[in-house]
């Protein structure tokens, strides 16, 4: 590499590579209205759940004595989207994997949407249907049923099955 002298560098060594011009400054600006658009839409993305769909009522609702899964602050639909996923993940490692089991498709989508009953304040019970994937996927035909509970938010959460076997043998 060959360098050269510099009255205020010592030895400045020459890139290989011609460097690409250097930028020119650019200003973006972004009115208050148009911030809080993107932020919205950025929100939503991330959360996967649209802010309007917290005050919808999910038609699939398989609770009886708790009360249907209510998330109305983005804080709450993130622990309640965690719990889902805890639920979910614990569903497809008690019955084999994902390479065997699939989990129904309201499982995989909004958490406002899935088969949640709450038993308390950081207590849900997850009622998901699943079986053979190809099965799952193209008929919705299930065999399993997995009852599910989460209580607790962040590392404390504790995930436990109350029931994983055919759907015909739960008994509440």
């Amino acid at each position: 590499m060959k360098h050269i002298k510099d009255s205020k560098l010592d030895e400045v060594p020459l890139s290989p590579f011609p460097l690409p011009p250097a930028p020119k400054e650019t200003r973006i600006l972004f009115s208050r209205t148009s911030l809080l658009t993107a932020a919205s839409l950025i929100l939503t993305a991330v959360i996967g759940v649209s802010l309007s769909a917290t005050a919808q009522t999910p038609e699939n609702q398989t609770a009886n004595s708790e009360t249907a899964c209510i998330a109305t602050t983005p804080a709450e639909q993130l622990t309640l989207n965690a719990a889902k996923n805890e639920a979910r993940q614990m569903a497809e490692f008690t019955n084999g994997g994902l390479n065997v089991y699939r989990a129904e498709p309201a499982m995989h989508g909004a958490a406002i949407s899935s088969p949640c009953g709450m038993l308390g304040p950081t207590t849900w019970r997850f009622v998901i249907r699943g079986g053979e994937p190809t099965a799952v996927v193209v008929a919705e035909e299930y065999t399993t049923l997995s009852v599910i509970t989460v209580e607790g938010i962040g590392r404390d959460r504790i995930v436990t099955v109350i029931y994983n076997g055919p759907i015909g043998g739960y008994r509440q």
